[in-house]
């Protein structure tokens, strides 16, 4: 005969016993480890805890060894690589990446900032190229201002108009120095080109960092990007919360356009940014 202690019976055999443990509300086995818990919480622990289970919390369900758990979280289950967590629902990863990373849910895409996420949010990817190029003979078709100013900026325009053109523009109808530094002359601004005796023996090298380019066009593409002017725009902010200065328009508009500063609010500065690309027709045509 077999006595339980906690319901204070006793059964004709073994084989009751553990069926009345098997079955009864007062009972909670852990077959595997021949422990009786009292309640559903403390088995559930338990089973969580201890290092003989193998146990799946979101199915409540024990495995033979960690291989098939394994095996059962990769097909059931999904799995936070950046985290090191698995997650219950193919949904559940979506929330938990929406709150925890920097996420596009449409492309199931992580990004390593903010940053980044905006500029994918901001890309021809999630919005449509309503803009097109003014310039004549030139269709390109852009997503947003900044992309147009690069677009004039890297020479590529069929119209003609370069970084140096729009730098004029610029300086011309803001009299007010409302974007453009004071201290720079902006229409006096020059192109600097290299030659043969740039060649320093192994390669060519650049006259103001040193640093060194294997084709005379890589060198004179380097020469003619703004990375050895200063500052010419400012955001209009300037002073008043935001330092931010920029070497081209485009910089200064992409600024203004990812509202990190808040400008991008103001009635103002949208006429303002409206205005310049209506005055590059101006000259593009």
């Amino acid at each position: 005969m077999a006595y339980c202690d906690r319901c204070d019976r006793w059964f004709n055999s073994e084989y009751a016993y553990n069926a009345h443990r098997r079955d009864s509300s007062s009972h909670y086995m852990c077959w595997k480890c021949d422990k009786d818990f009292q309640t559903s919480t403390r088995l559930d622990q338990h089973l969580r805890q201890s290092s003989r289970h193998n146990y799946c919390t979101y199915c409540d369900e024990d495995f033979e060894d960690q291989d098939d758990l394994n095996e059962h979280y990769e097909d059931c289950h999904e799995f936070c690589h950046s985290c090191n967590m698995w997650l219950e629902t193919a949904n559940d990863l979506v929330e938990h990446n929406t709150e925890e990373h920097y996420y596009c849910v449409e492309c199931d895409r992580l990004f390593m900032n903010l940053n980044n996420l905006q500029n994918h949010r901001n890309s021809s990817i999630h919005r449509p190229r309503n803009i097109t190029c003014p310039g004549n003979g030139c269709n390109a078709q852009f997503v947003n201002k900044s992309a147009l100013l690069l677009h004039f900026e890297g020479g590529s325009c069929k119209s003609g108009l370069t970084r140096q053109k729009l730098n004029r523009l610029i300086a011309e109808r803001d009299s007010s120095n409302f974007i453009t530094n004071p201290n720079r002359l902006l229409t006096g601004s020059t192109e600097t080109w290299a030659t043969q005796k740039a060649w320093n023996g192994h390669a060519y090298e650049c006259y103001f960092c040193h640093k060194e380019f294997r084709s005379l066009a890589q060198l004179n593409q380097h020469l003619a990007s703004p990375v050895h002017e200063q500052p010419l725009y400012h955001c209009p902010k300037l002073g008043h919360g935001c330092r931010a200065q920029f070497k081209t328009a485009s910089g200064l508009c992409q600024h203004i356009e990812d509202g990190s500063c808040g400008v991008a609010r103001f009635k103002a500065i949208q006429d303002s940014m409206e205005i310049l690309v209506r005055g590059v027709r101006r000259i593009a045509f």
